[in-house]
């Protein structure tokens, strides 16, 4: 039996930052003091002609728009992909470098070297996965996957939202006995667990994947630098389907999804080294078990369709922010948190004028499609993007080509907490959801029609 099969080539390259550089991804400094899994770029290169793209994820907090332009000229000189067909992903790991373009809580003085470096190697890592391309089957599949990830947002009984279930010590997993406030979790889990292998042969081990699933890299914590849970997943399957394995992990719409399993009294630890393996060896687990039973495509359309957004930027007179304001000014100085006394500093040297150019790419591979998101999408609208899909798979590939920071729903900004904060949290218009999801239902028609 006969099946169709498209071009494909990969590659897999290290891009750890030396250690004393400092971290992204969290409200305070963090340097660098060690090395616990190297962070890597995983590239494949697929299809031919007209539809030859590139699919690159790289363990990242984020990449801004001006470093991932960069980045895709230097890939454009080295094999010709054009900008528009290059979807460069990240898995959102807490314990990477801090990249050109992206802002923490200071301006962080970048390592040039590292970056002429970092750009320098993604460049060839595309081209590498280029030169590797040859005839390969395509074998999909989805599983049920849950106990592992949880929405992080929880609805307290006065009708406002907040990241984790204890109003007073928000960081807690748990609340106590005697607790009036929380009334349960604010949203759902998507339960997709998804897997792409790639095969010379049917028979034959996969010199390659796609492993897709909602949830935070946000588990290590600390100050070593880590690849976290998905470098864990890559290393076990290795051990299994050989070390010239190439996995690329793409984040689903995981914005409020993180590991921490509250409300259960959980005994085992739920940050750290050991959470990290627990999570990375379950995944690989459920990525075997996939492999081994996906079918191949009967389909070997390769296409990539890219959507300019003109997106405007949060409104500085949203009742959201002038709530905020309120509150600020009803303290006194010195009894501001640092999360407020960023807020004001944000506010006043923020501009609400124009608008941004934000990216949505969509790309089919046989019977599955992958849509692209910008930033950290809510979990809701990348479950609307799926049921709105006539893919037989659709997967969501967030912190793609940029990071615009959280993408709520309209209700979740309405109703506070971490997430949706404005000028810190968002910063584009609460439509920027929603017309992501329209872009990706438009494309996804477009391409299901080839």
């Amino acid at each position: 039996m006969q099946f169709p099969t498209i071009l494909v080539g990969a590659s897999e390259i290290d891009i750890t930052p030396p250690v004393g550089m400092k971290l992204s991804g969290y409200f305070y400094e963090r340097i660098s003091d060690g090395v616990i899994l190297p962070l890597k770029a995983n590239a494949l290169v697929l299809g031919e002609g007209d539809n030859l793209c590139a699919l690159v994820s790289l363990d990242l907090c984020g990449l801004p728009k001006v470093e991932a332009d960069i980045v895709r000229q230097a890939i454009l000189r080295e094999t010709g992909i054009p900008p528009e067909r290059v979807m460069l992903c990240c898995t959102h790991a807490h314990t990477g470098p801090t990249v050109r373009g992206r802002k923490d809580w200071e301006e962080v003085p970048l390592n040039m070297e590292y970056m002429d470096r970092f750009e320098s190697l993604l460049a060839k890592v595309v081209a590498q996965a280029k030169q590797n391309q040859a005839p390969a089957l395509v074998c999909a599949g989805t599983q049920r996957e849950e106990g592992l990830a949880f929405n992080r947002r929880f609805r307290m009984r006065d009708c406002t939202e907040q990241f984790g279930p204890n109003k007073m010590r928000p960081t807690d997993v748990n609340i106590d006995e005697d607790d009036t406030y929380c009334a349960g979790p604010a949203g759902p889990i998507d339960t997709d667990f998804g897997v792409i292998a790639f095969k010379r042969e049917l028979t034959a081990e996969p010199f390659a994947l796609i492993v897709n699933y909602a949830l935070h890299v946000d588990v290590t914590s600390g100050n070593k630098i880590t690849s976290d849970y998905p470098g864990v997943m890559r290393e076990e399957l290795k051990h299994v389907y050989g070390e010239g394995l190439v996995t690329l992990f793409l984040q689903g719409a995981s914005g409020n999804i993180n590991h921490c399993p509250y409300l259960q009294q959980s005994p085992y630890p739920h940050v750290g080294e050991w959470k990290s393996r627990q999570i990375g060896r379950a995944f690989a687990g459920k990525a075997m078990n996939i492999v081994e039973k996906a079918l191949p495509s009967q389909s070997n359309v390769v296409k990539m369709v890219r959507t300019v957004l003109e997106v405007p930027k949060y409104p500085k007179n949203d009742q959201a922010v002038q709530d905020i304001l309120a509150r600020i000014k009803s303290k006194k100085p010195e009894e501001l948190t640092f999360f407020e006394e960023s807020f004001v500093k944000r506010y006043e040297e923020y501009s609400d004028e124009g608008t941004d150019e934000r990216e949505v790419f969509t790309l089919r591979l046989g019977e599955t499609a992958l849509c692209s998101v910008p930033g950290e999408l809510f979990v809701e609208w990348g479950l609307e993007i799926k049921k709105w899909s006539p893919f037989k798979y659709t997967f969501i590939a967030e912190l793609c080509n940029d990071s615009v920071g959280y993408i709520p729903t309209f209700e979740a900004i309405r109703r506070g907490g971490y997430e949706t904060t404005p000028i810190i949290s968002v910063r584009s218009t609460p439509a920027l959801g929603l017309m992501i999801a329209d872009a990706n239902f438009r494309n996804l028609q477009k391409l299901h029609a080839e």
